[in-house]
C-alpha cells in the first residue's frame, strides 16, 4: 500500500509540473524569453574554431624555433646547464 501511495504522489507532482509548464508556454511566461537562445548577440560569440586551430599551430612552430635555437646553444657551449647540490 506504500508504493502506490509514493506512485501516487509522484505522478500528481509531475501532472502539476507539467501542467505549469504548459501554462508557462502558452502565456509566454518566464520560459519565452530563455526560449530564444540563438540570437545575433549570442550568435557574434561564437568563435572561430578554424582561426584558433591556425593560432595554435602557429604558436607550435614558434616554440619549435624557439626549443631548436635553445638546442644549439647547448650543442655549441654557449649555455650550460649548472646543478648546486642542496
Amino acid at each position: 500500500m506504500g508504493a502506490l501511495r509514493y506512485l501516487n504522489t509522484v505522478l500528481t507532482v509531475l501532472a502539476i509540473l507539467l501542467a505549469f509548464q504548459l501554462w508557462t508556454s502558452w502565456t509566454g511566461g518566464p520560459a519565452d524569453t530563455t526560449a530564444s537562445v540563438a540570437t545575433p548577440a549570442y550568435a557574434s560569440g561564437i568563435p572561430n574554431a578554424g582561426a584558433q586551430r591556425q593560432q595554435m599551430v602557429d604558436l607550435l612552430k614558434r616554440q619549435s624555433q624557439q626549443l631548436d635555437a635553445l638546442t644549439k646553444l647547448f650543442e655549441s657551449g654557449q649555455a650550460r646547464v649548472r646543478l648546486d647540490g642542496g
